[in-house]
């Protein structure tokens, strides 16, 4: 009776053992196994969010999701609380950014914390800033519907241009290429019969050519206009070192002309003030010049009609007794 009762007492002791572990493993997959503060994020969508999913803090779990309430304010589109338990004391900055991602392709949803630059942190309760996830399912889903419109719109269309338009080429080969082939061959034909022709025409032409042109006197005459050619190339090349030997002279020239320019500057410059002068006094008395030249043309003239009329008033100095006018 007694080893009955022991028994009972070590099958009750292992049974509460497996219990407590139970707890103890389901706690620390769930991330609940000490006090926590609260935070909430906003998202525009959740899905692949909900209860006791992971919060992760740069790829480290500290927490899980505890609740998803919907936000419904007036006309505005519809977002979601999401509340988060994370592990007390955990310090937050408030510039950080809650991720709803995907690690992998068959991986949960996880609610990632990107940790932000800001030396503040968040006060338990407070917002942290959310950016909902893209699905990708739906986002691949939404692809697969835009390229079944674009087959059925643009693909298809173009393939039946494309084939259209082979058969009409086809058809066009059909109809032209063997006449063109025909021309190709009549030429290359006509050409083949022609060679033979052109070869021994040039054949003569060649012979002419060392008998007429290339014959030994001829050979010295080319000779001799290669010589005068080479000869005329050096003096070209003579004249040429001149020409840059007489346009160093002229730069030369032309600087000793600047320079004496130069030095000049004050005398030049006095020479025409000095003319400026000149030139404005004459243009003062111009006209009283003009006058008494004027006068004095008139007084030649009478000077000299009144030698021509009594010549003897050049002796005399007195003018002679006009006989003419004494008959009168």
């Amino acid at each position: 009776m007694q080893d009955s009762r022991i028994n009972y007492v070590m099958v009750g002791t292992f049974v509460t053992a497996m219990l407590i572990a139970f707890i103890i493993v389901i706690s620390t997959l769930a991330g609940r196994t000490g006090a926590t503060d609260d935070y909430y994020t906003v998202y525009d969508n959740v899905g692949g969010l909900k209860f006791g999913t992971l919060v992760m803090y740069e790829g480290y779990q500290i927490g899980q999701v505890e609740s998803i309430e919907p936000i419904i304010e007036g006309t505005e589109a519809i977002k979601f609380r999401v509340n988060l338990s994370v592990r007390e004391g955990w310090r937050i900055p408030d510039d950080s950014i809650a991720r709803a991602s995907v690690s992998g392709l068959l991986a949960a949803m996880t609610v990632d914390i990107d940790e932000g630059e800001s030396k503040s942190f968040l006060k338990p309760g407070a917002l942290i800033q959310g950016q909902s996830a893209t699905n990708f399912f739906a986002a691949l889903s939404e692809i697969g519907s835009q390229f079944g419109e674009l087959s059925a719109d643009s693909i298809k269309p173009l393939l039946a241009n494309i084939n259209a338009y082979i058969k009409n080429l086809d058809q066009v080969t059909m109809e032209r290429v063997p006449p063109i082939l025909a021309d190709l061959n009549k030429i290359s034909n006509q050409m083949a019969a022609d060679v033979p022709e052109i070869t021994a025409g040039l054949r003569r032409t060649t012979t002419m050519i060392e008998k007429d042109v290339l014959k030994p006197e001829n050979r010295q005459h080319i000779d001799s206009v290669l010589a005068n050619l080479d000869q005329t190339s050096g003096d070209l090349a003579n004249l040429s070192g001149d020409l840059d030997e007489t346009r160093q002279l002229l730069v030369t020239s032309m600087q000793s002309i600047a320079k004496l320019v130069d030095d000049n500057k004050g005398n030049v410059d006095e020479s025409v003030r000095n003319l400026r002068y000149t030139l404005d006094t004459i243009s003062r008395y111009v006209d009283d010049i003009s006058h008494n030249t004027e006068s004095t043309t008139r007084n030649l003239a009478e000077f000299a009609r009144a030698i021509r009329e009594n010549p003897g008033l050049l002796v005399s100095g007195s003018p002679q007794d006009d006989s003419a006018k004494a008959g009168k």
